[in-house]
């Protein structure tokens, strides 16, 4: 079974592929590099014009496969944190606009890819945003660090990070992590919407807007 898919429709002559995550989208290294293989379309298809990451059942993304990370070893598990951040940044300068269509729970890396998208919805209901890397005994990479301080501020910096306080879409809202919650029948409607101030710019124009606006990210990703 394929850890993530990608799809395409056309829709107002406006051509959006939609990458899903599956299994809990918990990254291991098979999860990455089909995530990235995703990317490498979206990024080569100039037919494209927006994409909306989002995941199935309960969970957007659970971010990194602990049981991965712990068998990796340190110097294993620093090295694929990197290559995840690496393709976080693939986001952060993506030529086309990006909506998380937020289904479920976004934890650790799924978090992160949230906060990489230009746009964010989060199903109202069910689903929880997460930092949960106080309780996890763990230290964010430099990398995610600068993503953490560029997207969150204030009370919400001081809770989502050094608490690992869940979220869910109404306080997201409130806490400015995403644009808007929604019922779940409404999700990819409102994604779509919230991407059209966007769709139809020069490709090579958002990308270079995009890695101005993110520098200070950008800078500790390889």
């Amino acid at each position: 079974m394929a850890l993530i898919t990608l799809t395409t429709e056309s829709e107002s002559n406006i051509h959006y592929a939609t990458i899903t995550m599956h299994d809990d989208g918990k990254f291991n290294p098979d999860t990455l590099a089909e995530f990235n293989a995703a990317l490498d379309t979206v990024y080569s298809d100039v037919r494209i014009n927006a994409l909306i990451i989002t995941g199935e059942g309960k969970s957007f993304s659970q971010g990194l496969d602990i049981e991965y990370l712990f068998s990796a070893g340190t110097e294993g598990a620093a090295k694929f944190i990197d290559e995840c951040m690496e393709m976080v940044g693939r986001l952060l300068i993506l030529p086309i606009p990006s909506v998380a269509a937020t289904n479920g729970h976004a934890f650790g890396l799924g978090a992160m890819i949230l906060m990489a998208s230009d746009y964010k919805v989060m199903r109202k209901d069910r689903g929880y945003f997460c930092l949960p890397e106080v309780d996890l005994d763990m230290v964010l990479i430099p990398s995610m660090n600068a993503l953490v301080r560029d997207k969150l501020a204030g009370q919400a910096l001081r809770d989502l990070l050094l608490t690992g306080k869940r979220i869910g879409g109404e306080q997201a809202v409130k806490y400015n992590v995403v644009d808007q919650c929604c019922d779940l029948d409404d999700l990819l409607s409102n994604a779509k919407a919230l991407l059209q101030p966007m769709l139809g710019k020069s490709r090579e124009t958002l990308t270079g807007l995009k890695a101005g606006l993110h520098q200070d990210i950008l800078r500790y990703i390889d």
